[in-house]
């Protein structure tokens, strides 16, 4: 996933100050509407979009542990493990996987690096 963390919608009103060397003619203050690398709650609002956006494809959250999101149909199993900004995807036909791997580049601008050495 690129720009992961510019990927997350702020749920609350967050300003910032003009970072220093900016030539901010008027407003000392900005109100950020996304989500910036180094803010506390980056992280946060990243998962929680791609969660929703994953349970949207029918993905339910794995219990035991919460960056692993499952998806059964007709006896064919999918996985997808989420570590910050990498996934691996697990399926038994490829077929599917491109279909997921399409799925996600619709919503997000996506790296594919093939298969795992």
């Amino acid at each position: 996933m690129k720009s992961t963390f510019l990927n997350g919608d702020l749920e609350n009103e967050i300003f910032m100050n003009v970072p220093p060397g900016h030539k901010a003619k008027e407003n000392k203050i900005w109100l950020l509407h996304k989500a910036l690398y180094g803010l506390k709650q980056a992280s946060r609002e990243w998962y929680l979009k791609l969660k929703n956006k994953l349970k949207s494809f029918v993905f339910v959250r794995s219990s035991a542990d919460h960056g692993v999101f499952i998806k059964t149909i007709e006896r064919r199993l999918f996985v997808i493990a989420v570590w910050v900004d990498n996934f691996l995807l697990f399926s038994s036909n490829i077929g599917d996987m491109e279909e997921i791997k399409w799925s996600l580049a619709q919503c997000f601008e996506i790296k594919d690096l093939e298969e795992v050495k």
